[in-house]
């Protein structure tokens, strides 16, 4: 820009994207060290806890209040889960069986590296095997179809 400033939508000094302020980092370590023991405790409030002899752990008197602070010490621990987010792959076109074949094959490849997470990539590989049932369904009925035409013809 002439003035020297920053073009809209331009990020110019600070944080980089994605990491914590130095406070957020200072709470997420402390919260981290306590995580088992935060663990043991919900276990013991789920009556999962048990002794050495295997006889089960008596829970608390106010487990609903120890419960919603474990519930918030995890979170702080190792933060809450992350909703889906969008993938950007280049895929094939997935209008054959063959496409979504290539399609998978692009998906495994980003995850190998690292490109997407094993989990998407399952998700994503998820979504093209429904394309395949979807597209071979197509194709049985088509030539169900033409059987059941065939059939009727006269001879």
């Amino acid at each position: 820009m002439a003035g020297g400033g920053s073009e809209p939508g331009e990020r110019r000094g600070g944080r980089q994207k994605g990491t914590p302020n130095k406070a957020t980092a200072e709470i997420r370590a402390l919260a981290t060290s306590y995580g088992p023991q935060a663990f043991q405790e919900l276990a013991k409030l789920g009556g999962l806890a048990r002794d050495d002899k295997g006889v089960p752990l008596a829970g608390a008197q106010s487990e609903a209040a120890r419960l919603s602070a474990i519930g918030m010490l995890i979170d702080r621990a190792y933060g809450k889960a992350l909703p889906g987010r969008m993938i950007a792959l280049d895929l094939p076109d997935t209008s054959t069986v063959e496409g979504v074949t290539k399609a998978v094959a692009v998906v495994i490849r980003a995850a190998a590296t690292g490109q997407v997470t094993p989990g998407e990539a399952g998700d994503l590989c998820g979504v093209l095997e429904a394309q395949r049932r979807t597209i071979e369904l197509s194709e049985i009925e088509a030539r169900l179809a033409k059987l059941e035409v065939a059939q009727r013809a006269p001879v």
